[in-house]
């Protein structure tokens, strides 16, 4: 029972453990799918905010060219300032722009540079609508030459290698974000491969328990079906023995009894017939008729404790008990010996007829198979169970695995523990060739307690 209890449990726990890598296979691939959309998520987004904030200084500075050279084309009071409010604002644009790719770790050596540079070539061209309002074409020409156009080269060329670090930036992104997902794949193939192998564990162990409970599903029904023939033939054979028990006590009552009541009618007639002759013949037909009588009550007598002895109820089991060894060594010859410890005399009415019974059959069983010397018999009672032995030094049988003769199991034998199960007791009969056969009856007593004063 506890075997069973235990791989129970241990399937339970299988089962468990597997619904439990299931579930956390499935939390870790929802896990890694939202880790994966966000991390590629925040790589686009920030090589978008990256790539506007590169676009808004090459425009910014494509603008601020463009706004000089107008102005240089027609270089007015109106058109100084338009320039100067439109530099002003391209210039807090690109602040704002450079403060963004600072956020970025990658951004943040190469910014202070980008910064340095620009303020270089905002610090040039922001005088330009006070310095240059009344140059010539060829002073603006060499001013154009010589400071904007070599400045927003190196401007070109450092948004240029931003774009490219950036460009480089995101490749290593995608490398990081290509082994992450390699990293997270491989966990939940591990948990997977885990799912799996206890699967394949649980499931093995499944078939494994299924066709141990199914091979003991069919030593019992080999068993059932077993008791149940058994059952049979005890009930076809207790028929038989109640119609042998009637034909033996009718044969009992009419050639013992009625045979012996005829003769009695007979001699008391004879009695009737002398009663005036001698005194002499009168008493011998009395004293036959006496003779009778008696006889015929020692024949009910003998038939009333065949059907069940009187002793058993009016003196108890013990004295019944030793009633029928004596009957037993009359009839047998065989030794016997009684020990008897603490029995109580008053006993529940169950328990004095089975072990009666039991002890009955098995002396007779012993009378008329084991060949037996010497045969003890011993009935101990204690606070849990009342236990009774016979034993005897006969030729003894050979017993199968489940404590049976392996010849044809004599009805006797089945009575005997059917009548221990009745009382909820147990019967154990243990025998090998040539060294004897020994009885063990055990009936709980509390139990029946309970019932008897119920």
């Amino acid at each position: 029972m506890a075997v069973a209890w235990s791989k129970r449990a241990a399937l339970r726990a299988g089962y468990g453990a597997v619904l439990a890598v299931l579930v956390l296979s499935a939390v870790e691939a929802y896990s890694i799918q939202v880790g994966v959309s966000q991390q590629h998520l925040e790589i686009y987004r920030r090589f978008v905010q990256q790539d506007e904030a590169l676009s808004t200084l090459r425009r910014n500075l494509w603008l601020a060219g463009n706004r000089v050279r107008d102005f240089f084309i027609n270089p007015t009071e109106l058109s100084g300032d338009d320039l100067s409010i439109h530099l002003r604002g391209l210039k807090e644009e690109d602040e704002s722009v450079l403060q963004v790719l600072e956020r970025w770790p990658r951004h943040r050596a190469v910014v202070p540079q980008l910064r340095a540079s620009l303020d270089e070539f905002w610090s040039v061209v922001e005088p330009l609508p006070r310095t240059m309002m009344h140059a010539t074409r060829e002073e603006d020409m060499a001013f154009l030459e010589r400071e904007v156009v070599p400045r927003r080269g190196e401007l070109y060329n450092a948004l240029r290698a931003l774009t490219l670090a950036d460009q480089r930036a995101l490749q290593d992104s995608e490398g990081e974000f290509a082994g992450t997902r390699r990293r997270a794949a491989g966990r939940l193939l591990l948990m997977l491969g885990v799912g799996l192998l206890l699967s394949f564990l649980v499931a093995r162990l499944s078939l494994r328990h299924a066709e141990n409970l199914e091979r003991e599903a069919d030593r019992h029904f080999a068993a059932v079906e077993q008791t149940r023939a058994e059952l049979q033939q005890l009930s076809a054979r207790l028929l038989e023995i109640e119609e042998e028990g009637r034909r033996k006590l009718s044969r009992e009552l009419h050639d013992e009894i009625g045979q012996t009541l005829a003769l009695l009618q007979i001699e008391i007639s004879r009695a009737q017939v002398v009663r005036a002759a001698s005194p002499a013949i009168l008493r011998e037909h009395l004293d036959r008729a006496r003779e009778l009588a008696e006889r015929t009550v020692q024949t009910v007598r003998n038939i009333s404790g065949i059907l069940r002895p009187a002793l058993l109820d009016d003196l108890g089991l013990v004295p019944a008990l030793q009633f029928q060894l004596e009957d037993f060594l009359r009839r047998s010859g065989i030794v016997c010996e009684f020990v008897e410890q603490g029995v109580a005399d008053h006993l529940p009415d169950p328990v004095k007829t089975c072990v009666y019974r039991v002890v009955q059959e098995a002396l007779h069983n012993c009378e008329k198979h084991s060949g037996a010397r010497k045969v003890r018999v011993s009935v101990r009672q204690f606070p849990e169970a009342l236990v009774a032995e016979i034993e005897d030094d006969g030729v003894g049988f050979q017993m199968n695995g489940h404590h049976a003769s392996e010849r044809s199991m004599g009805l006797g034998l089945l009575g005997m523990r059917e009548r221990a199960g009745n009382v909820g007791g147990s019967l154990v009969i243990d025998s090998a060739p040539l060294h004897g056969t020994r009885v063990a009856l055990r009936i709980p007593l509390a139990p029946l307690a309970i019932e008897v004063q119920t």
